[in-house]
């Protein structure tokens, strides 16, 4: 996804971590603003292209953004949380690496080659990499918190989310994928109410 991202939303993966945090931020700040003028906006959409509005290309489009219409409220999700670096590298070795030796561990007998690999190499390294998933999106988090951004603060949605997304997973999962169940997140969400604008939008 990084690659085809347009330039106010790419975050360098080969800079310091000082300066991919702060991108991150400014990112993250971007959208939340244009999410915060969107009830302005919509009058002016018969049809809402998320796209458009937000500068994103569609394969961001299919998988940060999610739009819900639920009467006459317009619910708008951005996951901004894929914009890090450091999340990438996590769920690219969670489905190169991972997951394929999850799978060999959980189907071969009680001590064999394929257990003690996943639990001394590839269950230690998915965890690392989700820490620095982890660190990076809180830092980056903080940081927007530091400097007051109120259009973040107005949109950030890490409870709502972390709430609704752990209601349907057990312990099991998260034993599974070694997640703990609140986990730092840059997520946007904000509900529009288009009855107030007169608005069609579909």
């Amino acid at each position: 996804m990084a690659d085809a991202i347009v330039p106010a939303y790419l975050v360098p993966s080969t800079a310091d971590s000082r300066h991919r945090i702060h991108r991150l931020a400014d990112a993250v700040a971007i959208l939340a603003e244009r999410l915060q003028r969107l009830q302005a906006a919509l009058p002016f959409w018969r049809q809402f292209d998320a796209g458009a509005y937000f500068d994103l290309r569609p394969a961001q489009v299919q998988t940060m953004v999610h739009i819900e219409r639920l009467g006459a409220v317009l619910d708008i999700t951005i996951y901004a949380d894929l914009l890090s670096p450091a999340f990438h590298v996590a769920e690219s070795y969670w489905a190169h690496s991972y997951c394929p030796a999850f799978y060999a561990a959980s189907v071969s007998s009680v001590d064999d080659a394929f257990k003690r690999y996943f639990q001394q190499h590839t269950q230690p390294a998915m965890q690392a990499y989700l820490d620095a998933a982890r660190d990076e999106i809180a830092a980056a988090g903080n940081l927007l918190y530091q400097r007051g951004d109120l259009t973040f603060l107005a949109a950030a949605a890490a409870p709502d989310e972390q709430q609704r997304h752990s209601l349907p997973l057990d312990s099991v999962a998260y034993d599974a994928l070694i997640l703990p169940p609140h986990l730092p997140s840059l997520t946007l969400s904000r509900s529009f109410d288009l009855l107030r604008t007169g608005n069609t939008v579909r």
